[in-house]
């Protein structure tokens, strides 16, 4: 070592540096094993196109590491020498950018190709193919030549249903898959044109037009709310807005207005919806007048937007939403949750039987803000008085009152014995 020290300074500078730079390295790696494992969906379609000729086939998460396996060192190249406060985050946004897939939400027929119908070696589409496989085609054919999507996922055939661990895992991972797609293709199968679309808000002569029956099914309504970018399509596969004003609908006011007259979701939330336990109410407004073929469909499609975990368990009925509401009134501190009116849930009277119970035209009340108040007795009787006058306006208010002076009257009786 020299007086000054400097061969020392410049060694221990280089060999932390270098252990940084693989510490670094190593983290790409995990971070990218981990992504494959938890954030895309468990099996993908697989598109290839040599000229004009198009195949798929269906390929699992060893088939997407193994294909994007140079990745996490290209990505460590890159950003290697980039001072990052969040790094792990970075990290996840690249490769975001990179494993990119499209996803496909659409009204299911009775004839749609399984899981089963799939083929885990390359399909060719063919011009004359059977109508039952046409929507699969065209949506493989979108993903690819509209948004140049390598791999894509469909619903009905990338879950092996006949698994029940595969299918508890998609049900509760559907909506970070969808928020995690590069793109959603939306298949609006009853609406011809943007005009047509905006009959359905508006009507003809005054009168509301019949809606597309993808604004009515439980499952499109994280299918519209979840993915980053979305685009619809109508009966005949064009774009309602054309490719070349924009690959994504979700910043067009255009169609996204028609949609929050539709829907009764407000437009900011169309255009940017963070999942949660907060505004009760009105989310279950917005699944107020969908529907679901399992019944307990209704609660497991509402999971990712309320941000709740709930066990998958067909052939409790409507014992799911009950739970879910379970869940959500875990975490949620407000009396709006009991501004509902109608049928009453069977495991307990305070919860309503479904998101229908939810009258239209609900708005959020404000309650004065902890700020307001001088002290914590004015807090709470700020919140206890319009949650009472929130509760006195459903029609199951009276049953709680019948409830009380019978408990009263036994109480009594009792006391005089």
């Amino acid at each position: 070592m020299s007086d000054s020290g400097v061969p020392m300074v410049v060694d221990d500078y280089v060999g932390a540096s270098r252990a940084d730079d693989e510490d670094f390295k190593d983290l790409v790696k995990e971070v990218f094993d981990e992504y494959i494992a938890n954030d895309i969906p468990i099996r993908l379609l697989h598109i290839s196109k040599v000229g004009q000729e198009m195949s798929c086939e269906l390929v699992d998460r060893t088939f997407v590491k193994e294909h994007f396996k140079l990745v996490p060192d290209d990505i460590y190249r890159k950003c290697r020498n980039e001072r990052l406060v969040d790094r792990e985050g970075h990290i996840r946004e690249q490769l975001k950018e990179t494993l990119k897939y499209a996803i496909f939400s659409h009204r299911w027929q009775s004839d749609e190709p399984l899981y089963q119908d799939i083929s885990t070696k390359p399909m060719k589409f063919q011009a004359n193919i059977e109508p039952r496989w046409k929507k699969l085609q065209e949506f493989c054919r979108k993903a690819k030549d509209d948004h140049g999507c390598e791999f894509a996922w469909s619903d009905t055939c990338c879950i092996d249903k006949a698994s029940s661990a595969e299918l508890d895992e998609s049900i509760r991972s559907m909506f970070r898959w969808y928020r995690n797609c590069h793109i959603c293709v939306a298949h609006l199968s009853e609406t011809v044109n943007l005009a047509a679309l905006g009959r359905q808000q508006e009507g003809e002569r005054g009168d509301r037009a019949k809606v597309d029956v993808w604004f009515t099914r439980g499952w499109t309504l994280q299918e519209l709310l979840a993915p980053p970018q979305i685009k619809f399509y109508g009966t005949d596969w064009k774009p309602l807005i054309p490719l070349d004003h924009s690959k994504s609908d979700r910043v067009s006011d255009s169609i996204m207005r028609k949609i929050s007259n539709i829907t009764h979701i407000p437009l900011k939330d169309l255009k940017s919806f963070e999942p949660g336990t907060n505004r009760v109410p009105e989310k279950m407004l917005w699944a107020s007048k969908r529907r679901t073929t399992r019944i307990e469909d209704i609660a497991y499609c509402l999971i990712g937007i309320f941000n709740v975990s709930l066990m998958i368990a067909y052939g409790e009925g409507n014992r799911a939403f009950f739970r879910l509401m379970e869940e959500i009134m875990k975490r949620y501190d407000k009396w709006d949750v009991f501004l509902w009116s109608g049928k009453c849930s069977h495991y307990n009277v305070a919860l309503p039987y479904a998101p229908s119970c939810y009258p239209v035209g609900y708005h959020e009340t404000l309650v004065k803000r902890r700020h307001e108040v001088d002290n914590e007795e004015e807090w709470n009787t700020a919140s206890c008085e319009i949650g009472d006058r929130l509760f006195a306006l459903t029609n199951h208010w009276p049953l709680y009152q019948s409830a009380l002076t019978g408990c009263r009257a036994t109480m009594h009786k009792r006391r005089v014995a």
